[in-house]
């Protein structure tokens, strides 16, 4: 709520904690609970930015959007949906959009 006022004191203290609807909680500024990007989530961002070159801007955007959302998402549904919709536009763009189909997969494996 706009206009709270919160004061905390010592080192255990977080601050205010909100739940955004989206499966996560931010407490004092940072999100609790929120894997960190592991390996395979790594390499496919790495091969999305040598992707992005080959993109048009709607395709950057695109791509950006849904590559900023994979990190933060903790429901695998719609993570899944993310990888997807990345997947299909590096698909679109032939040989030089492989390397994201096959991180792509990599981590919708593990």
């Amino acid at each position: 709520m706009s206009g709270d006022q919160i004061q905390q004191y010592g080192a255990g203290s977080i601050g205010k904690a909100e739940h955004t609807g989206s499966g996560d909680i931010v407490a004092g500024g940072k999100n609790v609970g929120v894997a960190e990007a592991g390996p395979a989530l790594q390499a496919l961002l790495a091969e999305i930015e040598r992707l992005r070159p080959h993109l048009d801007t709607a395709d950057q955007a695109e791509v950006d959007a849904a590559a900023g959302a994979i990190a933060q998402e903790t429901s695998a549904e719609r993570r899944r949906s993310l990888v997807q919709r990345i997947s299909d536009i590096a698909a679109l763009v032939g040989e030089v959009g492989l390397p994201v189909v096959t991180a792509a997969k990599a981590l919708l494996a593990g």
